[in-house]
């Protein structure tokens, strides 16, 4: 696999209509079509940033996306918060002491607002989503989500080639149509905070 550095630094709400995103100093095609809203930049390079510092970490990993919604609506992202615990937990208990994520809240006009969340782990532990899947799906039924997990997309990332396939997957929840209907202090996304390898 290629060696990946330098800096992503662009405007927070940029969007781009190009079919490709600058990241590392390598273009990563993203979804993107003509006529779609576009990708908010600064989103994606920070998403694609903690994509590549978990392979910098584990050189594979299984990456994988879900469609969420909430049993009620809410003006704030609180559910999230309470998935992720409840997550963090129960993969601490089989020995997934860190991950990397993204999940993003999306709302369209007169609609109920819906989430993406996509988990990437390590490769070597894990290889398809079948021992996750039910512990994401669980923890969001638990706390009174509807979950989608059955519609769940997962790809295992060993190379270039699925590695540009699952970054060009991770920047559909970068794209702008439904973001922006939610209060101030709410947030359009959150995501891991992998740190650098010394």
């Amino acid at each position: 696999m290629k060696t990946r550095s330098s800096k992503n630094i662009s405007g927070r709400k940029h969007i781009t209509k190009k079919n490709y995103v600058i990241h590392r100093r390598e273009k990563v095609p993203i979804i993107n079509e003509p006529g779609y809203s576009g990708v908010y930049t600064y989103m994606a390079k920070k998403c694609f940033e903690q994509f590549d510092l978990g392979l910098d970490r584990w050189k594979r990993q299984l990456f994988i996306r879900f469609d969420l919604e909430p049993g009620a609506s809410s003006e704030t992202n609180e559910v999230m918060t309470r998935l992720l615990k409840r997550v963090r937990y129960q993969f601490g208990a089989i020995g997934l002491t860190e991950f990397g994520y993204l999940w993003c809240r999306e709302q369209g006009k007169g609609e109920a607002e819906h989430y993406h969340l996509t988990i990437w782990v390590d490769g070597d532990k894990y290889r398809a989503s079948n021992s996750l899947t039910p512990i994401i799906e669980t923890s969001w039924e638990n706390i009174g989500g509807v979950s989608k997990a059955r519609r769940c997309r997962y790809h295992f990332v060993y190379d270039d080639e699925t590695r540009l396939n699952a970054l060009r997957w991770l920047s559909y929840l970068c794209k702008a149509k439904g973001k922006g209907m939610k209060e101030t202090q709410t947030k359009d996304y959150g995501m891991s905070r992998l740190k650098p390898l010394p």
